[in-house]
């Protein structure tokens, strides 16, 4: 979990970390901004058919993340591109 410096903690599941360790070093730092800012705000959207997933745009890279308000944790999921991003909304929710 990253320190939190806003109302919200952010945490990244098992595959998540794996895919942000993946990426290079320049990609996963505007992520990990990105990530920060997420302790303070949450995005306008969610996935289509799925209002409980929100999407974080960050250039050709997405963000999956669910957030309990309650427990004021936000849980990210998925952290990658945009064409596994595609990929990955299918194999979950199928087409859109």
């Amino acid at each position: 979990m990253l320190k939190p410096a806003g109302p919200f903690i952010v945490g990244l599941n098992e595959d998540a970390q794996k895919q942000f360790g993946a990426l290079d070093n320049s990609v996963r730092e505007r992520i990990k901004k990105r990530l920060q800012k997420l302790e303070i705000n949450h995005d306008v959207r969610t996935l289509i058919g799925r209002p409980d997933v929100w999407v974080s745009e960050i250039g050709d890279y997405r963000i999956y993340y669910l957030i309990d308000a309650a427990a004021k944790i936000k849980t990210v999921f998925f952290v990658g591109d945009h064409k596994e991003y595609e990929r990955r909304y299918e194999k979950m929710f199928g087409k859109r």
